[in-house]
């Protein structure tokens, strides 16, 4: 990705996130907890552990952080969802940074966790770079990403309902970076690559109960590419693919949508 196409897909993302910075924490954030005791059992996450949180969303992983006793500094791109962790996490130093480019010193922390934002940067490689620059010799990271639509059908049945209705997908929409590393291979070589020793990487799978028409208000209101790629349609079309959804939806009701999510750890030497 060229560094003009780098700064629209980050542009882009920012102003997505911005949007829903009052939406993301109550629907698809509470979606994503499912894999934040795991990430922090990763690292260590202790009484004392200087611990920084990249991607904080609206904070409910650095406060799960803080409940186990870490010194947590937090921090996002969006300065909306700054302010909202800000407000969630009197215990926490929160603050705006951007992935690549955190305002730390080398050595800064001895553990570092995101979850679910490596997927978002616009230059991967050169974020798990500074990821590894900040982490003191030894210090731990662990990071999650989205596993294959085939297995993680919160997400995938949306997809489904908009392949099923066809039609031309909205234009204007930037590719996403991070595209080549999804997958436990391509996530592994690019910690590797960066520098991570002891590389891992795990699948982590659960349950999110929800009604799916509450998911379908959830997708839209915490996500960005995929809710574009639903909004930028004509109304009709966005009627079609929604009902098309709820009955993909409906055999999951009872039983809770299945999440699959990829989870990878490695150490600074």
């Amino acid at each position: 990705m060229s560094g003009g196409d780098a700064a629209d897909f980050a542009a882009f993302e920012r102003r997505g996130w911005a949007a829903r910075s009052t939406t993301y924490g109550e629907g698809f954030g509470a979606m994503t907890a499912g894999v934040h005791p795991a990430l922090l059992d990763a690292v260590g996450a202790a009484p004392g552990t200087r611990l920084l949180e990249v991607g904080c969303g609206t904070g409910r992983l650095a406060a799960l952080a803080l409940e186990r006793g870490a010194e947590v500094t937090a921090t996002d791109a969006v300065p909306e969802m700054v302010r909202a962790a800000a407000a969630a996490l009197p215990g926490a130093r929160v603050e705006q940074a951007a992935l690549p480019g955190l305002p730390y010193p080398d050595g800064r922390f001895d553990a570092v966790v995101g979850a679910f934002v490596i997927n978002h940067v616009p230059d991967p490689p050169a974020a798990a770079a500074d990821l590894h620059r900040v982490l003191a010799p030894g210090g731990r990271l662990a990071l999650s990403c989205w596993d294959a639509l085939a297995a993680n059908r919160a997400q995938g049945l949306v997809f489904d309902a908009v392949r099923a209705v066809g039609g031309p997908a909205p234009t204007g929409l930037p590719g996403a970076p991070f595209t080549r590393y999804a997958s436990p291979e391509g996530l592994g070589a690019l910690l590797g690559a960066a520098g991570f020793t002891g590389v891992r990487v795990e699948r982590a799978r659960w349950r999110h109960r929800v009604e799916p028409a509450a998911w379908w208000r959830h997708v839209l209101g915490g996500t960005v590419l995929t809710a574009a790629l639903i909004e930028g349609r004509p109304a009709e079309e966005v009627a079609r693919i929604r009902a098309e959804y709820l009955r993909l939806a409906a055999p999951y009701t009872a039983d809770g949508l299945p999440v699959a999510a990829l989870v990878a750890t490695g150490a600074r030497g």
